[in-house]
Order: structure tokens, then C-alpha cells, then sequence
């Protein structure tokens, strides 16, 4: 690959602080560009726009998805941000091309009662059972990302103020808020922990695993299908549901979309207000039940009563 392509991804790892996952993603990317550009006769140093217009259009030739095509794009468009920040480049050629128009799709998530009979219902006695309800509870109570929860260790958690300290993309920080049965819960599960680390070797983590390990995030999305299996739901819910769930649950209980955003740690409004549907679809049961002729039948006027004046 192009050293400029290396020292992009090099700086994604070491400056950006981005995921060995994600790294290597951007790196798989930004290969099918340069095989792109080569295959023009050209070089991702000397790309154009239209290089950049007729990479995207051969990823959609050949079947990729929108979501695909689009990071792939975003890609292209972060190594030329690079080049010219650090003066390889004049321009970037991929400044001004458009991502594909994505379908929105609605998140999946729990309804209320559904998430009450989920967490409240699952054992919570002994090692596994005690982890198991203070993760469920942590989950739904913060809206942190799966990779959150996992990388929480005891110093991140203040369990009289409520609160903890979740290390999210990019590294960066935020305080999130732990719900009394979160904090109950936790409180419960920590002298089960410290058992368990006694007789081996030590770690910070918050939640372990029946190794005395840090539990990973497959780990935790396990112990939530096991959860749901055992309810006999119908739905399927992941971590990232407890995530959906929980930016749910407070807009359509009037939080403001703002402060669900900082909570959830997104960067742009318009990630956050995909999760207003439910509020919307609260709205209207609130209009079809109030307004006088919401429930009203729609039926003809007649001539007479068309000439009242």
C-alpha cells in the first residue's frame, strides 16, 4: 500500500486513538481505493474527484451495501482531510461527494414493561446470577455502549454519588448516571467479585468472568441472549437494545433530545433523534385519545349542509 496510506492509518491508532477493528476496517477501505485509482491509472496521492466518484460507483456495481459504500467513503474522505492537513495535498477531491442516502431503519428496543420483567426477573444470587442482574441494571440505567460497560474497572464507578466514568469512541470520556437498583445492584455483586479475585490473580475490571477475567463484550452480549432465552421473549434483545431502550424510554418521558444526547455520547444531534419514533408514535396515541374529532368517522357533506351561509 501507499506510505501515505500507512502513515493515515498509523495516525488513526496512535493520535486518533481508534480501534485495531476500525483501523483495520479503514485499512481494508482504502485498499480497494488504491486498487480504484491504480485501475485508472492514477494514484491515491493524485486522486481527482472524479477518482473518488468512480470508486463509489464501482463498490455499488459490485453489490456492497449503502453502509458499506458510505464508510468506505468516509474513508477516502479522512486519508485526503490528512494529506492536506500535513501538506501533502492542496485539495481534497472527496470534500465535495456526497454519502448515499441510507434507509432509516428504526433501533431495536424493549418497551417498558417488557424491560421491567427482563432485569427483574433474573436470578441474582451467587456469583453469576449477582454479575449478571448488575450488568442488566448498568446497562439500562447509563444507555452505555457494550465496550463501555466491558471496559468499566472499580475506580471508573462512584457508588455514593451515582455515577460513573465510561471511556467511549475516540477515548473520549463521559459521566453517566447510575439508577438506585443500578447502584443496588452493583453493591450486591461486589463482595461476590472480590471472592472470586481472592484465591486468583487480580484485575480492575468491574465485571469479571468465571476466570477472573475482564468480561469482554461478546461475553456480556452472551449473558443478555441467555437472559432472553430463558424469558421465552419474543424479541431478541443485544446490549446495544438496553442502549436503544434507554434513549427510548426518556424521550418519551420528556427528556430533552440534547441531554439524551450527551448521555449517549453521539456527536451529532441527528443520531440521537432516531430514537424520537416512539415519542412521535406516544404523540399521536395522545392526539387520537384527546382530540374531538381525531376519532371521528369521515363522512360526506351533504348539499344542505354544504349552504349554511
Amino acid at each position: 500500500m501507499a506510505t501515505t496510506i500507512e502513515a493515515y492509518l498509523a495516525y488513526l491508532a496512535a493520535i486518533r486513538s481508534l480501534s485495531p477493528r476500525t483501523v483495520e476496517a479503514y485499512r481494508d477501505d482504502l485498499r480497494l481505493y488504491e486498487a480504484s485509482c491504480e485501475a485508472s491509472g492514477t494514484s491515491v496521492d493524485g486522486a481527482t474527484r472524479s477518482s473518488v466518484q468512480d470508486f463509489v460507483a464501482t463498490l455499488v456495481r459490485s453489490g456492497y451495501a449503502t453502509s458499506s459504500v458510505n464508510r468506505a467513503l468516509s474513508a477516502v474522505k479522512g486519508f485526503h482531510r490528512y494529506l492536506v492537513r500535513f501538506g501533502h495535498a492542496s485539495a481534497n477531491p472527496a470534500k465535495d461527494v456526497e454519502s448515499l442516502p441510507m434507509a432509516r431503519t428504526l433501533p431495536g428496543f424493549m418497551f417498558e414493561d417488557e424491560m421491567n420483567g427482563f432485569i427483574e426477573g433474573a436470578p441474582d444470587d451467587g456469583f453469576a446470577g449477582a454479575r449478571d442482574r448488575a450488568i442488566f441494571e448498568t446497562l439500562y440505567s447509563t444507555g452505555c455502549r457494550v465496550s463501555e460497560l466491558s471496559g468499566l474497572s472499580l475506580a471508573d464507578v462512584d457508588l455514593d454519588a451515582g455515577r460513573a466514568r465510561v471511556t467511549g469512541k475516540g477515548a473520549r470520556q463521559r459521566t453517566v448516571f447510575l439508577s438506585p437498583p443500578a447502584v443496588e445492584a452493583i453493591r450486591a455483586w461486589l463482595p461476590y467479585r472480590a471472592a472470586r479475585l481472592k484465591a486468583t490473580a487480580n484485575t480492575d475490571a468491574l465485571f469479571i468472568n468465571a476466570k477472573s477475567g475482564q468480561l469482554t463484550s461478546r461475553g456480556i452480549a452472551y449473558l443478555v441472549e441467555r437472559r432472553a432465552l430463558a424469558t421465552g421473549m419474543h424479541k431478541r434483545p443485544s446490549p446495544h437494545g438496553f442502549r436503544h431502550s434507554f434513549a427510548t424510554h426518556l424521550l418519551s418521558n420528556g427528556a430533552d433530545v440534547r441531554v439524551v444526547q450527551a448521555l449517549l455520547g453521539h456527536q451529532n444531534i441527528s443520531t440521537t433523534q432516531i430514537y424520537t419514533h416512539v415519542d412521535i408514535a406516544r404523540l399521536r396515541a395522545v392526539y387520537d385519545g384527546a382530540h374531538p374529532h381525531a376519532g371521528a368517522a369521515v363522512r360526506p357533506v351533504t348539499k344542505h349542509e354544504g349552504n349554511t351561509r
